[in-house]
C-alpha cells in the first residue's frame, strides 16, 4: 500500500466536508473514522478555516495557527504538511472537529499525535487535547491529555491523563525533556455499565503492533457525576489558560477504533480513503 494512498485521505476528507457543508452547514459535518490530520495547510493560516475545524465553545481570541514544518518521529510514515502551535492566554480560541461518531460497550477510541513541548508551563498542569460529544457547544470533556512542569527537574515535564471532571489527574513520574518530539496515544474506553468508562495514555509505544501494550497511565471515572459518553463525536485541541505558560506544537493526529491504524510503522500504512 503506497503512502500516496494514505495521504490522499486528507484530500478525500476535504471533499467530503465541502459536500456536507453545502447541504447542511460546516458546523454539522462529521468526518469519518479513521481520521488522519497532517495539517497539510498553508502556514500562518487559522486552523478553523480548514477541513471541518470549528471553534469549540465561545472563546475567539488568538486562533490556533498552522506553522511551518512538520514534527517527525522515527518509525512513523513520513509526515506531510505543517503543524500547529497551541499557546496560552485569556479566552484563546479552542478548535475542534466533529468525527464518527464512535461508540459501543467494551470498545475503545484511540487518538495518536506528535507533540513538542516548547514551554512546560507550571507544576499544576493543564490539558491540551480531549474528546467529547459531537457539536461545537459540547462541554462533556473526556480523555484530557495533560502536561505539567516537573517539580524535580528544571525545564522537564510530565504527561498526564484525566477521564472527566472529578477523577484525579494521573501524572507519570518520568521526567520528559522539553524541545523533544514525543509520540503519544490517548484512548477513551467504553466499559459495560454506567459512570465507569476509562481513559488511557501511552508515551512512545512500539509502532506497527495490532493490539495495545499495557498503558503508561489509566484514569477512571469517579462517582455518578463523572458521566460516560454515549459516543465520541468530537476531537478538540485546547489552548491553556494564561497563568500556565504552557505552549506546545502538535502534529500528525490519527484517530480510529483500532490500535493499528493510529500507530502505523513506516511503510505499513493503511488505506484511509473515503469511498
Amino acid at each position: 500500500m503506497s503512502e500516496d494512498r494514505f495521504f490522499a485521505h486528507a484530500f478525500h476528507r476535504s471533499m467530503l466536508v465541502a459536500a456536507a457543508a453545502s447541504l447542511v452547514g460546516m458546523a454539522s459535518a462529521q468526518l469519518p473514522l479513521p481520521l488522519y490530520e497532517p495539517f497539510n495547510y498553508d502556514a500562518s493560516t487559522n486552523l478553523t478555516t480548514h477541513d471541518g475545524w470549528t471553534i469549540t465553545g465561545t472563546n475567539t481570541l488568538s486562533p490556533v495557527q498552522v506553522i511551518a514544518n512538520s514534527l517527525t518521529y522515527a518509525g512513523l510514515p513520513t509526515p506531510v504538511g505543517n503543524k500547529v502551535a497551541v499557546l496560552n492566554g485569556t479566552s484563546f480560541e479552542d478548535p475542534g472537529v466533529d468525527v464518527g461518531p464512535a461508540s459501543g460497550e467494551n470498545t475503545s477510541v484511540f487518538v495518536s499525535f506528535l507533540v513538542n513541548v516548547v514551554n512546560p508551563g507550571n507544576t499544576t498542569g493543564e490539558y491540551f487535547l480531549h474528546v467529547c460529544s459531537a457539536g461545537q457547544t459540547s462541554t462533556d470533556f473526556h480523555s484530557r491529555a495533560f502536561i505539567r512542569q516537573s517539580s524535580v527537574t528544571t525545564g522537564a515535564f510530565n504527561f498526564g491523563i484525566r477521564q472527566h471532571n472529578n477523577d484525579v489527574i494521573q501524572f507519570e513520574t518520568a521526567d520528559r525533556a522539553a524541545a523533544t518530539t514525543f509520540f503519544v496515544v490517548v484512548s477513551y474506553d467504553f466499559v459495560a455499565g454506567t459512570t465507569n468508562d476509562t481513559s488511557r495514555m501511552w508515551v512512545n509505544p512500539a509502532l506497527g503492533q495490532t493490539t495495545p501494550p499495557a498503558p503508561d497511565l489509566t484514569a477512571s471515572a469517579v462517582g455518578s457525576t463523572d458521566t460516560d459518553l454515549t459516543a465520541v463525536g468530537r476531537l478538540n485541541l485546547r489552548q491553556p489558560s494564561a497563568d500556565t505558560a504552557l505552549s506546545i506544537e502538535v502534529d500528525e493526529i490519527r484517530m480510529d477504533t483500532t490500535w493499528a491504524n493510529v500507530t502505523p510503522a513506516g511503510s505499513a500504512v493503511q488505506d484511509w480513503s473515503v469511498y
